[in-house]
């Protein structure tokens, strides 16, 4: 049985040479590169992962050029290293390309099962050229052209609202709590008001609902916050 593919993105040898190992012996083909913007390119054009990890602690900046770039030509999954404490950081990341991410200090099992599910959610929903879209019965995302067709209609999103559709659509069932929301996708503005994500939720209900007073995709979880519709992810 061939191997699964692998590219961690890292600036940090001991990170880099502790992930090479642990991943190869759970049975990874492990390609490592520094957070080089050519060289990176380079590695994943030649042997077409199956997943790559980036470490956003590298550098803002870097870590999200690098996202940007790689998904310009390729639908891999993207799997980030992030800082807990950065929560602005996640964001762009995702935004820029991201399909998940992990906090550190790493947990290493948390860490495997991720990478897991990732590889089975790339290799088994979508077509190998449709693996940048996000369908849903209704509903489809274009990451790539950051675009929306809702019941065979194409939906002006805004910038937030397409930021928080991605981020819900992309992690099914989990529940986000609005505090959560709001500093993920507006990180920029610590000081704002909290109802500006009820807002965007009522408007992406409007916008993408047939019937927005019983939402099927973004359902209201009591006392929680908000979760995309699991039945929907099927």
């Amino acid at each position: 049985m061939s191997r699964e593919k692998m590219i961690v993105v890292c600036d940090n040898n001991s990170l880099c040479h502790f992930l090479f190992r642990f991943l190869s012996e759970h049975g990874f083909d492990v390609f490592c590169s520094p957070a080089d913007q050519s060289a990176v390119v380079t590695l994943v054009r030649a042997h077409a992962p199956t997943l790559i990890m980036v470490d956003m602690t590298i550098s803002a900046k870097v870590g999200i050029d690098l996202c940007t770039e790689i998904r310009r030509f390729s639908d891999s999954p993207i799997l980030l290293l992030c800082t807990g404490s950065d929560e602005a950081l996640t964001i762009s990341g995702l935004s820029a390309g991201g399909d998940d991410y992990i906090r550190t200090p790493l947990n290493l099992e948390l860490l495997l099962a991720q990478v897991q599910a990732l590889i089975r959610r790339y290799k088994g929903t979508f077509p190998v050229n449709q693996r940048h879209l996000l369908h849903f019965p209704g509903l489809e995302i274009d990451l790539s052209a950051q675009s929306v067709t809702s019941h065979g209609q194409e939906t002006l999103l805004s910038a937030k609202e397409f930021q928080l559709l991605v981020l819900l659509a992309k992690h099914p069932n989990r529940i986000f709590h609005i505090e959560s929301l709001y500093d993920l996708i507006w990180s920029d503005n610590k000081l704002g008001d909290l109802r500006t994500v009820m807002v965007h939720i009522y408007n992406l209900r409007q916008k993408i609902e047939l019937n927005p007073s019983n939402p099927f995709y973004i359902h209201t979880v009591r006392g929680a916050g908000y979760k995309f519709n699991g039945k929907a992810a099927q």
